[in-house]
């Protein structure tokens, strides 16, 4: 805020200036700022930020990097933190400035009235087009989405490094209602159905996959912030390749403990025994736990246990369900015991868990 003079150009404001400004500096990030008045004189300044738009190109960064930095692992540290700033296209920024005016004031407001402190923007904003910088095409934002699919189909554990490279384009699917957070749920939505699509031709069963995609939609509509999306998203994307990269590790795994794994997961919410799992796949229960054993090289029971852990992973990033709740719902018995084996399995508690991902918890645990 300060290198670019957006506080400067706030400090400069007429007086009883009391609508939203939209303030931007040179690497093209955005703020939405607005003042609180008490008695006639600004008394709290209230921001939102910083996003970039959409039609702000990866190019573009990277040119005002080199402009501002003469470093090249400064550049890249900023490049990196700058990865991980929302975009935005305009047309959402301008109904976040509108409902930011009537939280404040109980007024509507036309776009026409916001103050913008550079005209570059302003275009931008009165255009909502992706013309004004080169490089952010169809083309572009297909081959990133490829890369993230092969990664899938590929079992590969290294997706992270793919999604760093690609991170900065906007990898989003275009929908634009008006509604940013209904935009935002149709989009890690097609990218669920496309993610499920590419762990098929990856090998994993089609009834494992339609199983994670019912589980993640119903999870996605659960989501309340951009922010719960992600997390979601990101944590659907790691479960996918290490799901396919289990299968193509297991290639010697008979069909028969596959698709009980598969059953495992897709019930992990249910009471499950080791007799119910064999009578599923057909074996009496001494024959089937020596053939599981022996081909997964983890006995059922620790199984189970795991795949109710890596549920719980989700559903504390995703759901406000108490430790209580989760353990009730995953057959834990106790919040004690949940918490142990979620300790052993992950690490760290669940309390712990949940607030290292910023979801934040007003729980003590036990």
């Amino acid at each position: 805020l300060q290198l670019g003079k957006c506080l400067q150009f706030l400090d400069g404001r007429p007086e009883g200036w009391n609508r939203p400004v939209v303030l931007s500096d040179s690497l093209g990030l955005i703020w939405v700022a607005e003042h609180a008045f008490q008695n006639g004189r600004p008394t709290i300044l209230f921001l939102i930020g910083p996003v970039f738009l959409s039609s702000t190109s990866r190019r573009y960064i990277e040119e005002a990097l080199c402009r501002k930095i003469s470093s090249y692992r400064m550049r890249t540290e900023m490049a990196r933190t700058l990865a991980d700033v929302p975009v935005l296209s305009a047309s959402a920024m301008d109904q976040y400035c509108k409902m930011l005016h009537f939280t404040m004031t109980s007024e509507r407001i036309d776009a026409s009235e916001f103050v913008l402190q550079h005209e570059l923007l302003a275009k931008s904003l009165e255009e909502d087009t992706f013309e004004e910088f080169p490089g952010n095409d169809s083309d572009r934002v297909m081959a990133g989405e490829q890369h993230f699919l092969a990664a899938v189909r590929e079992g590969n554990l290294k997706y992270r490094e793919i999604l760093e490279k690609e991170k900065m384009y906007n990898d989003e699917f275009i929908c634009d209602t008006g509604d940013p957070m209904r935009d935002a749920k149709n989009s890690v939505i097609a990218f669920t159905v496309l993610c499920g699509r590419a762990a098929i031709d990856g090998g994993l069963a089609p009834s494992a996959t339609r199983e994670m995609e019912k589980r993640y939609l119903e999870e996605i509509e659960s989501c309340r912030t951009v922010s719960a999306l992600r997390k979601l998203k990101d944590s659907m994307l790691e479960e996918y390749v290490k799901r396919v990269r289990q299968v193509q590790d297991n290639a010697l795994v008979s069909k028969s403990v596959r698709d009980c794994c598969d059953y495992i997961r897709a019930n992990v919410q249910r009471p499950l025994t080791v007799e119910k799992i064999a009578a599923h796949a057909g074996y009496s229960t001494y024959y089937f736990t020596k053939k599981f054993n022996k081909e997964m090289g983890i006995r059922v029971t620790d199984y189970i246990k795991q795949a109710r852990i890596e549920y719980a992973k989700v559903a504390l990033l995703t759901t406000n369900l108490s430790i209580q709740e989760l353990s009730d719902s995953l057959q834990f018995g106790s919040r004690n015991y949940f918490s142990k084996v979620f300790r052993a399995v992950v690490g760290m508690t669940p309390a712990a868990y949940r607030d290292s991902l910023g979801k934040g918890s007003t729980e003590h645990e036990a």
